[in-house]
């Protein structure tokens, strides 16, 4: 890989204006700063990651024991294996694109049709084994206010909000195309969204599901029908339900209005039964009929 350096040259001043970049590609479309105290060999303790104790700007993240991962890893684990293991069981292979039989000259060239009862193409359904037990990769909350649209102020608190309940900082969102009835143009601020993984999402499910749900009225919980036949299941909180978080009941003062969000669990499970299996196990409850396959 060709590295080229890039130079600039002063006429008005005596000094080097700006730092030394380089770019990766040719032509070149944009520069990548240079750090070079990390380039230097003298100082590898630089190249650490800041969760390393021997680096110098060491942040400490593991502080306490994250018992929602020990509670799958101890108890909750087995108990997935044992459910969905089945004796004997074989792949049962998705639907996939189907090729033309050649009867007709037309075939030739022809792209591949769709699969038989599906508009897109399913993966194969493993069984479950030691090596694939399901379990939960990630945690997205998404916030959608649609009075943003005349009030931009409303998008950035549905931000602060996001990140007062999850501690971690959100992305905005913005809309994608221009609605003249709705007065909505493209590339408002709309909300915003954030991804939870390893201890941040372990502390907002355990809050989730043992304050929030249930001082939630006459709650029944997650539809069967939410899943997306692939191992993630949706479901929402209103904005009264919003506030039951302790971030936010603890200083309504500073919270006049709150906004509901979308939490979308995503499994390494292979279809919403497993999905459900595995977050039953967390104290969410289901409610309602399961989704038929057509």
């Amino acid at each position: 890989m060709q590295i080229f350096i890039l130079t600039r040259r002063s006429f008005s001043c005596a000094t080097m204006p700006g730092k030394a970049a380089c770019s990766l590609v040719k032509p070149i479309h944009h520069r990548v700063k240079i750090d070079k105290a990390r380039l230097s060999p003298r100082f590898p303790e630089l190249q650490l990651p800041k969760n390393d104790v021997r680096s110098p700007a060491f942040n400490p993240v593991a502080t306490h024991q994250d018992r929602v991962y020990d509670h799958y890893a101890n108890t909750l684990q087995s108990d997935v294996l044992l459910i969905n293991y089945s004796h004997g069981a074989e792949t049962e292979l998705g639907l996939k694109q189907r090729n033309w039989d050649g009867s007709s000259p037309y075939h030739i060239n022809r792209p591949p049709r769709k699969p038989k009862g599906s508009s897109s193409q399913l993966p194969d359904i493993h069984p479950i084994k030691w090596h694939n037990i399901p379990e939960i990769t990630s945690v997205v909350l998404n916030c959608y206010v649609r009075e943003a649209k005349e009030n931009r102020l409303l998008a950035i608190t549905a931000a602060l909000q996001l990140q007062q309940i999850t501690g971690c900082k959100p992305h905005p969102i913005y809309s994608k195309n221009d609605v003249p009835s709705w007065k909505l143009r493209r590339g408002n601020q709309m909300g915003a969204k954030v991804e939870l993984k390893g201890r941040p999402m372990s502390q907002f499910l355990s809050v989730l599901t043992e304050i929030v749900m249930p001082r939630i009225r006459e709650y029944k919980g997650i539809s069967n029908k939410s899943g997306n036949g692939l191992g993630s299941l949706s479901f929402g909180l209103t904005s009264e339900d919003v506030k039951f978080f302790p971030e936010i009941d603890s200083n309504q003062d500073l919270w006049p209005k709150t906004f509901g969000m979308h939490i979308n669990i995503n499994t390494s499970a292979q279809t919403d039964v497993q999905a459900r299996t595995l977050i039953s196990g967390f104290q969410i409850p289901f409610h309602g009929i399961e989704k038929k396959k057509h």
